[in-house]
C-alpha cells in the first residue's frame, strides 16, 4: 500500500489509503477527524473516480440543506475543472456525459419530517456534516439504503461523545473507521499549520475539537463537563429506604410536532443522592391524550410532588391537571430565578441540577438525558447572570429539543426548591414568599 501509485485525483492523505482500497470490503466508513484532515477532499476525489470508471447513483446529504451552496457541490466542481472531467452539470446533481453515473445533492430534514425520497436505489450515500445527524434521521435513512453492495459514508467533526453516527458506527463490524487530522494530511499548507499552531497556544480545548476532532463537551462552554457526567452515570450510593417517600415527576410537553413530552420520576434514595428511576415519553398531539397519560403516570408513581411545564402550549394542561392533582407546580422558564446567579427560572433549574451532578447527588440512568445534557451550553451576559442556551439555537444545531434534558431539569428545579411549604394559587405566577428547604 506505501508504493502503491494512485491517479493524481487520488491524491490523498495516506491514512485514508484503507478507505479506498477497502472500499469493497464493508457497508458503512466513518472519517472523522479536525478541520483541514483531508476528509471531505479525499471523499470528493474518490467519488468521482468511481463514477468516471462505472456506473453508480450516488446521493450527497446533510441533515438540513437549506440551498445548493450549503453542500458539497463546490468541492466537486473545482475537481472537475482542475481534472478536465467530462460532466454535465445541474443546479442540484452532476451526470458523467460517459458512464451516465449520477450524483444529485439533498437535505434529508424538510420542514421538520425527514424526507428519503430518491435515496430508493442508490449505491453510495454520502452524509458530509454527520456530528449534525439526528438518531431519528438515522433510523429512517439507514433501513433505506438497502440495495445489494451499497455503501454509507460519514464525514464528520463530532459535537459530543455520544453522537447518534458515532455510537451508529462504533464496534460495527462492518464499519472502517478512520481518526485523521490535519498533521495527517501532506497536502495541508504552512499557514493552516500556522493557525492550528495559534489555537493550541491560546486555546488548547478550541484547539482539540477544532484540529483534533476531540468531543466539545468539556468545553467552557457548556454547563457540564464529561467527568461530572460519568460519575453520574457510575455513582455508587448507600440506600437508606426510609426516604423513599420523597419523589418527584416532571413533565415536560411538547412545543412543537416534532417535540417528545417526557415524565420522568426522582426518587430520594438517602440523605443527599437522588435516583433518575423512570422515564417515559410519547409524542401524540392530542392534548386529552397527554393529559390522561400524566394522570396515569401521576397514579402509576405516586409522587410527593409534580412540576409540569406550564409554558406555551403546556399551559391549558397544566391548569387543567391543576384542578385534579394539589401538589402539582406549574413551571414557567422565563420567570424570576429564585437564585441570585440565574437570569431565569430555566437557568435556575440547569444549576441545581449542575450541582447535584458536581456533588455527586444524583444518578442519571435515561440515555436521552444524558446524551442531551452533553450539549447544554451556559451564556454569560453582561450582567453577569448566567442563562442557558435557547431551545431553538439547540434545535437548530442539534435537530431535537432537548425535552429529556428539561425535563430533568425541571425535577431538579422541584426539588433544591420546592417543597410542601411552597403553596400556589391558580399559576406559578402566584408564589407565597416563604423559605425553600429541602425535602424533610
Amino acid at each position: 500500500m506505501k508504493n502503491c501509485i494512485l491517479p493524481e485525483i487520488l491524491n490523498i492523505p495516506p491514512k485514508l489509503y484503507p478507505f479506498i482500497f477497502k472500499f469493497n470490503n464493508y457497508s458503512y466508513f466513518l472519517l472523522e477527524g479536525g478541520r483541514a484532515s483531508g476528509k471531505t477532499q479525499s471523499v470528493a476525489r474518490f467519488l468521482l473516480y468511481i463514477m468516471e470508471n462505472r456506473h453508480v447513483r450516488v446521493c450527497c446529504g446533510r441533515e438540513i440543506q437549506n440551498s445548493i451552496n450549503e453542500s458539497v457541490k463546490a468541492v466537486f466542481l473545482d475537481l472537475i475543472e482542475q481534472y478536465n472531467l467530462s460532466y454535465d452539470i445541474k443546479r442540484d446533481s452532476l451526470t458523467h456525459k460517459k458512464t451516465a453515473s449520477r450524483l444529485f445533492f439533498k437535505g434529508f430534514r424538510e420542514q421538520g419530517k425527514v424526507n428519503i425520497k430518491g435515496l430508493e436505489g442508490i449505491d453510495i450515500l454520502w452524509i458530509d456534516e454527520a456530528q449534525s445527524i439526528a438518531k431519528s434521521t438515522l433510523d429512517v435513512i439507514i433501513p433505506t439504503i438497502r440495495k445489494k453492495n451499497s455503501v454509507v459514508i460519514f464525514t464528520m467533526n463530532r459535537y459530543t461523545r455520544f453522537d447518534a453516527v458515532y455510537n451508529f458506527c462504533a464496534k460495527r463490524s462492518d464499519c472502517l473507521h478512520i481518526n485523521v487530522c490535519y498533521f495527517d494530511n501532506p497536502y495541508v499548507d504552512e499557514k493552516i499549520k500556522k493557525e492550528a499552531q495559534i489555537s493550541k497556544e491560546t486555546n488548547i480545548l478550541d484547539y482539540n475539537h477544532i484540529w483534533l476532532g476531540y468531543p466539545m463537551t468539556n468545553n467552557n462552554e457548556f454547563l457540564l463537563s464529561s467527568d461530572s457526567i460519568d460519575k453520574s452515570i457510575n455513582l455508587e450510593f448507600e440506600i437508606d429506604s426510609s426516604y423513599f417517600y420523597n419523589s418527584v415527576m416532571s413533565v415536560d410537553l411538547s412545543a412543537s410536532g416534532a417535540d417528545l413530552c417526557v415524565a420522568k420520576l426522582f426518587v430520594q434514595q438517602n440523605e443527599c443522592v437522588w435516583l433518575e428511576k423512570f422515564t417515559k415519553s410519547w409524542s401524540e398531539s392530542d392534548t386529552d391524550i397527554t393529559r390522561g397519560k400524566i394522570i396515569s403516570l401521576y397514579s402509576e408513581w405516586s409522587p410527593k410532588l409534580l412540576i409540569i411545564d406550564a409554558d406555551g402550549l403546556g399551559y391549558p394542561i397544566w391548569i387543567s391537571i391543576q384542578k385534579m392533582i394539589n401538589s402539582a407546580i406549574g413551571f414557567r422558564g422565563a420567570k424570576k430565578p429564585l437564585s441570585k446567579f440565574a437570569l431565569n427560572a430555566r437557568a435556575d433549574g440547569y444549576l441545581a441540577l449542575k450541582d447535584y451532578l458536581d456533588k455527586g447527588y444524583l444518578k442519571l440512568t435515561d440515555k436521552n438525558a444524558v446524551r442531551q445534557l452533553e450539549y447544554i451550553k451556559k451564556i454569560y451576559k453582561p450582567n453577569g447572570l448566567i442563562a442557558i442556551q435557547d431551545k431553538k439555537e439547540i434545535r437548530k444545531f442539534h435537530n431535537e429539543s432537548p425535552d429529556f434534558a428539561d425535563c430533568a431539569m425541571m425535577a431538579l428545579y422541584a426539588i433544591n426548591y420546592c417543597t410542601k411549604t411552597l403553596i400556589l394559587e391558580n399559576s406559578f405566577d402566584s408564589f407565597v414568599e416563604s423559605e425553600f428547604e429541602p425535602f424533610e
